[in-house]
């Protein structure tokens, strides 16, 4: 008789958890082989980013022996004594951690399988998420139990998000996430390699203290989507201490830029469009000012590099209302005279901030609709928020020597 009432139980909570389930239009899973990587950071971002753009998230905290998502958001040691309402932390994002219903932070969670399993079925049966656009789950490192209850019981996922950090053993891990993703049928949205170099905040230097590009080249091996490259900035920690999510608190820097730029990414991988609000930024018909396409070249993805010709990237800011929407990097085809500006062009950049260029060059891009300032140097952060400031101007002047179109001169 007992186990029959079990039973019961048991089918309508999953009949709960079905119900809840199909009100989700998207789900997002956030994951990582290794413990350290920053994926908690990550989850966070992405749905504070997502809550940002007018969606309506929910945010499930399935790290059940150490739920950091509460102190990310500046609500540890909030209680609950409602099980079935989840944490609003903002209009737009609905938050629920075990920690909510458990006594102190600081007790340990001892829990077989088991009882992880039936605590997370209960967190997706019992609490009253409603309608959401998006649910993005942060899930503890590794592919045990907590990953494999995800998987089994959410439904569709439109895909998982993997963190990394450059060294070798934390890619290691990272592939056996992919696998895990693939094994499970859970398409991969991207990889996401974080601590990418670190950032010197008062010279703007960047050093990879942990190598870089090791997750870039995980991806293409892989064969799956790269996201991005998160710098090590101490803001970001900082955020994540003190409960203010770096991608609202800081929305003005680079690395704020490329959280910025994954949840958009993320956005057009789940509906298969790029939203209406974007497009309307993009074509200028939303009514408010005209969005701007800034464009540095860069070896270093941190300071300009003054020979724009011979650059390794183009690093591209997209601004409205001296607010950075995105930031984005693309490899320049090779040096030819006029290829560039054309290049440019193609890619809606209206600015090119650079060290200096020849006079036929500056009359190309003009040709091409794209102002150039001259005269850069540094860090492209300053440089750029000097020129949103009002404060830059150009420097230098074109050359009037004998070169190529696309000569890189700063005499």
């Amino acid at each position: 008789m007992a186990e029959q009432q079990v039973n019961n139980d048991q089918a309508m909570q999953d009949m709960r958890l079905k119900a809840n389930v199909e009100k989700i239009k998207h789900k997002i899973v956030v994951m990582s082989g290794k413990g350290g990587v920053g994926k908690s950071t990550v989850a966070t971002n992405i749905a504070y980013g997502l809550a940002l753009e007018g969606k309506k998230v929910g945010l499930l905290d399935a790290d059940v022996h150490g739920p950091n998502i509460p102190l990310m958001l500046g609500i540890e040691g909030k209680k609950i004594a409602n099980l079935a309402e989840p944490y609003q932390v903002h209009e737009n994002l609905k938050v629920v951690s075990l920690s909510f219903y458990v006594g102190s932070s600081d007790d340990p969670i001892i829990w077989r399988g088991p009882a992880k399993t039936g605590a997370i079925k209960q967190l997706l049966a019992d609490v009253n998420w409603g309608d959401l656009d998006y649910m993005v789950v942060d899930l503890p490192p590794g592919t045990g139990d907590e990953p494999l209850t995800i998987a089994q019981n959410i439904g569709k996922v439109d895909g998982t998000v993997i963190v990394t950090t450059p060294q070798n053993v934390a890619l290691l891990d990272s592939r056996k996430s992919v696998k895990f993703s693939k094994l499970l049928n859970m398409p991969i949205l991207g990889i996401v390699e974080n601590m990418s170099g670190f950032i010197c905040p008062h010279c703007g230097e960047r050093v990879d203290i942990f190598k870089s590009g090791g997750g870039e080249a995980a991806a293409k091996e892989l064969g799956v989507n790269f996201l991005g490259k998160i710098p090590m900035d101490p803001a970001i920690v900082e955020a994540g201490d003190s409960g203010k999510p770096f991608i609202y608190f800081n929305n003005g820097g680079i690395a704020a830029g490329i959280f910025t730029g994954i949840v958009d990414e993320l956005i057009t991988k789940s509906e298969g469009k790029t939203t209406e609000k974007k497009e309307e930024e993009k074509t200028g018909n939303s009514g408010g000012e005209k969005i701007m396409r800034i464009a540095f070249p860069t070896n270093d993805r941190v300071n300009v590099e003054e020979h724009f010709g011979h650059c390794k990237e183009f690093a591209i800011f997209e601004v409205e209302a001296g607010k950075i929407l995105k930031t984005e990097f693309i490899t320049p085809p090779p040096h030819e005279p006029g290829v560039l500006p054309k290049f440019l062009h193609e890619e809606k950049v209206n600015i090119i901030i650079t060290g200096g260029m020849g006079q036929r060059a500056v009359d190309i891009f003009h040709s091409n609709e794209i102002d150039v300032i001259l005269g850069a140097s540094g860090s492209m952060e300053d440089v750029l928020n000097e020129y949103l400031g009002g404060d830059l101007y150009s420097k230098g002047s074109a050359c009037n020597h004998d070169h190529d179109d696309d000569h890189e001169c700063n005499h």
